[in-house]
């Protein structure tokens, strides 16, 4: 599992550096020279698309994602701990819909090109499954792990 956060964090890192170099590069191309540089905007976007999908499976995995504690400490710990375990199997229901119909969204960008590089949208669109999968694999991780500490008694 190690191995797979490096794998999302490196491409984070990269997605990250590429669109602030290109962003940067747009800028001043725009601003200084009046030519902005078309290829841009395509590389832009995949990267950008590439950072926030990953971002949410890192973030899940992490436990940095948004969340809302006020619900959780207005009732028992069990409680709390059995309703958690309850939102992240309805999580894990979204992910899987998201893989199953992101690879069917991905097949329609065979066909289609970005319109400045001529990169295929598969591409772009294939973000959404790889993500789900890193999701899936993330939740059900987290799930195991909470109903572990349930057996366990752990009340922490």
């Amino acid at each position: 599992m190690k191995y797979l956060e490096k794998i999302i964090k490196f491409i984070m890192i990269l997605s990250s550096a590429v669109l602030a170099i290109v962003t940067f590069l747009q800028v001043i191309m725009r601003f200084f020279f009046k030519m902005p540089v078309a290829w841009g905007q395509d590389i832009i976007r995949l990267s950008f698309v590439y950072l926030v999908f990953l971002g949410a499976a890192y973030c899940l995995k992490t436990n940095d994602h948004l969340n809302i504690d006020i619900i959780f400490s207005a009732i028992p710990v069990k409680t709390s701990k059995v309703l958690q375990i309850i939102i992240n199997i309805i999580l894990l229901g979204f992910f899987v819909f998201l893989l199953i119909y992101g690879i069917e969204f991905s097949k329609t960008g065979v066909t289609q090109k970005a319109p400045y590089t001529a990169i295929p949208m598969i591409y772009y669109y294939a973000s959404i499954p790889i993500s789900a999968l890193f999701l899936i694999v993330y939740d059900l991780e987290i799930i195991m792990h909470q109903i572990k500490k349930i057996k366990d008694g752990d009340t922490e």
